[in-house]
């Protein structure tokens, strides 16, 4: 099945065109053109219509998605997904630790997304990938995923609107709760590894003290802003590296499932709904060390 929404048109609607209205639904000119070129179909009380189609009051307006193409490379890979919450929108899924979430030179195939493949092709979600939020491999928690590629334009037209809290274990003893303001860039070209630097993107992380654990400190993260590796960097840059986190702790304690991350709370403004939707995890068993 491809995407489809259905309006009912209101009084003061009345007179409007299809391409006016589906414009003030923020529709994008190249979803329509592709509704009309690519399998798709534009129906008003079941009858086939064009975009100059002058709607009435009360007209059921009905927007049929065409399918979308998927990468040949992007091959299904069953692997069990822990689904906190699905619709016919929305996916909130609970990623392990060690799974990357997109394939890469180094892991073109098992990955979350590779998943997410067979999971569509057995719900018959004519669809490709669409990643709201993306974790590293070897941090774990929930990932907000758009089961079409209108449903993504609409949540990250305002990305500001989704709240996103982590836990992480740090080393040493922090005391006092803050705000790392400080920007983050890559520290070489073509390497992974950022850094905080003058010429780097504006970068923002709320932190929050919740208990220390023998020489380590459990702390709740919250992102302002999305960077690369952002409480990795922001936190070294404290001097309180992650735990197992070799990339930027080189006498970092080695863990089988990587370093202890974890994005345990989402909370978003539905796309279609509108509704204030919020999720949480536990804290894995894993940060028992």
């Amino acid at each position: 099945m491809s995407l489809t929404l259905t309006y009912t048109i209101k009084p003061e609607e009345h007179g409007t065109s299809i391409l006016n209205f589906l414009k003030k639904q923020e529709i994008s000119k190249k979803a329509i053109v592709a509704t009309k070129h690519r399998g798709g179909d534009l129906q008003v009380n079941g009858e086939h219509q064009t975009v100059r189609y002058v709607l009435q009051t009360n007209d059921e307006l009905k927007i049929i998605f065409p399918p979308e193409e998927r990468s040949a490379g992007l091959a299904p890979y069953e692997l069990p997904l822990d689904i906190i919450f699905e619709d016919d929108y929305l996916l909130v899924v609970n990623k392990p630790a060690g799974i990357p979430t997109i394939p890469s030179i180094r892991h073109p195939y098992e990955t979350l997304a590779n998943a997410l493949v067979h999971y569509y092709n057995q719900q018959k979600i004519e669809s490709t990938i669409h990643f709201v939020n993306r974790l590293d491999r070897d941090t774990s928690g929930l990932l907000v995923v758009a089961k079409y590629r209108h449903i993504h334009h609409l949540m990250t037209k305002d990305v500001k609107q989704i709240k996103r809290k982590y836990y992480t274990l740090v080393k040493g003893h922090l005391t006092i709760s803050g705000t790392v303001e400080a920007p983050i860039g890559r520290l070489q070209e073509g390497n992974v590894k950022r850094g905080v630097r003058e010429d780097g993107d504006h970068a923002v992380t709320h932190y929050r003290v919740i208990e220390r654990q023998g020489e380590n400190t459990l702390i709740e993260c919250e992102l302002e802003t999305g960077r690369t590796h952002q409480i990795r960097v922001h936190m070294d840059y404290l001097g309180h590296p992650l735990i197992g986190d070799t990339l930027y702790d080189d006498q970092a304690l080695i863990l089988e499932d990587g370093h202890l991350l974890h994005s345990y709370y989402v909370r978003f403004i539905h796309p279609i709904t509108k509704e204030t939707y919020e999720f949480q995890t536990d804290l894995p068993k894993r940060f028992s060390i």
